[in-house]
């Protein structure tokens, strides 16, 4: 199944340059090889839009940049002419770094822009904020010095907390202890690339949308559930991360669920990342069996047969279904995906789960929504940090006169 191809959003003021127009065209064919990797050129005319002619002339500009390759389809016996060939992206023509900021193990990584990881490089928890960004930026550099400059597209930040872009820091993360917190001079001092950060929440969702198993259409409207240290939800809106109006948008995890329960890390009671997160489900083993045991290692005992894993397993599940049908009657998406210990545990919840939101949730908001875990499991925030990168190349060109300030153009993601 073929993915339609975003359209350009014109929203600058003024007469678009010719070479800003060329980019605009660019990008659509590479964002139309990207989400279909098997595109030939008459496709590509098809689901873009633009002429036979413009494609041709686009794909020779393409190729001549080394940026994409035509190989003839195997077997392919062509009708007229020459044979079948389709597009592909060159892996190694441009690449992205990831950075994803988490208590249970920062990460940096190396990707091509097809989305591959292609080194990691683990950084070991630092309680002192400002050691810890210093440190990171001490691999994002090495990884960006690893390859010519015009080949690193920029680089993703996955933070924890509440992300405010204006101001460049994290404002709170309360499972952390960070308040106020100056990521962004730290991580971008000396680095000539660009460099982006959002929610770890908000990148986790788009990270599903992006790299979603080869030929599955995009998701449009959907939420993705984090389950780590707290609750975090990433909302995709039309197919845009809805981020509000002062980028706090998705703080699910501090709804209440139980107005007189837990005391909360935020101050407040009966939160549902006190009772559905990873350390909820941890602690409810605990209290279970006086055992400490890893979140992913309770499905693992509960496999094996031992029932008290198998019990806190289904005590999450329905707490956590609690806030899902808060979200399907909220937001009315097309699906809601999980990750951390629900997406490993998933085959033993998924069943008590379901048994909650039909108890709670009006049986038309339930008709065509799916609920699944995420492919990426711990690594969808990493992943989304990728994206996050690459969304800004495929989906925005300059359109600024040399000398102006930078005025982009942004395409649908």
């Amino acid at each position: 199944m073929l993915n339609p191809v975003s359209s350009v959003t014109f929203t600058t003021h003024g007469a678009l340059r010719k070479s800003a127009l060329r980019q605009a065209n660019e990008r659509l064919v590479l964002n139309a090889i990207r989400e279909n990797p098997h595109l030939s050129r008459v496709e590509i005319s098809r689901i873009t839009g633009l002429s036979p002619s413009s494609v041709t002339f686009i794909v020779k500009r393409l190729s001549k940049d080394k940026l994409i390759r035509e190989q003839k389809v195997d077997g392919a016996v062509a009708q007229v002419g020459r044979p079948p060939t389709i597009l592909r992206l060159l892996p190694s023509a441009r690449y992205a770094v990831a950075v994803d900021i988490s208590p249970t193990g920062s990460r940096v990584a190396l990707a091509d822009w097809t989305g591959h990881i292609l080194e990691t490089q683990p950084v070991d928890w630092e309680t002192d904020a400002e050691t810890l960004l210093r440190t990171l930026h001490g691999a994002i550099r090495n990884f960006v010095n690893s390859k010519p400059g015009h080949r690193i597209l920029g680089v993703g930040v996955s933070v924890p907390g509440t992300w405010d872009d204006k101001t460049r820091t994290v404002t709170s993360a309360v499972n952390l202890g960070w308040k106020d917190v100056a990521v962004a001079p730290l991580l971008e001092k000396g680095l000539d690339v660009p460099v982006y950060f959002d929610n770890n929440a908000n990148l986790s969702a788009l990270g599903e949308r992006w790299f979603r198993s080869q030929g599955a259409r995009p998701l449009e409207n959907f939420v993705f559930v984090t389950l780590g240290g707290g609750i975090g939800t990433g909302i995709i809106v039309a197919g845009y991360v809805m981020h509000g109006a002062f980028g706090r948008a998705g703080e699910f995890g501090h709804m209440t669920v139980f107005p007189d329960g837990r005391r909360c890390l935020c101050g407040n009671q009966g939160c549902w990342e006190e009772y559905a997160s990873d350390r909820a489900l941890a602690r409810i083993y605990q209290e279970k069996t006086e055992r400490k045991l890893q979140p992913h290692a309770v499905a693992d005992r509960a496999r094996r047969g031992e029932a008290a894993a198998a019990e806190s397993l289904v005590e999450a599940g329905r707490h956590l279904a609690l806030g899902l049908a808060n979200l399907i009657i909220g937001l009315n998406p097309e699906a809601i995906v999980v990750d951390n210990w629900a997406a490993s545990a998933w085959d033993i919840i998924e069943k008590p789960v379901w048994e909650v939101l039909r108890q709670r949730v009006p049986t038309a908001w339930l008709e065509g929504i799916r609920i699944y875990p995420s492919a990426h499991a711990e690594d969808s925030s990493l992943l989304g940090a990728v994206a996050l990168a690459l969304t800004r190349y495929f989906h925005s060109f300059d359109h600024s006169e040399p000398g102006e300030a930078r005025n982009f153009v942004q395409m649908r993601g």
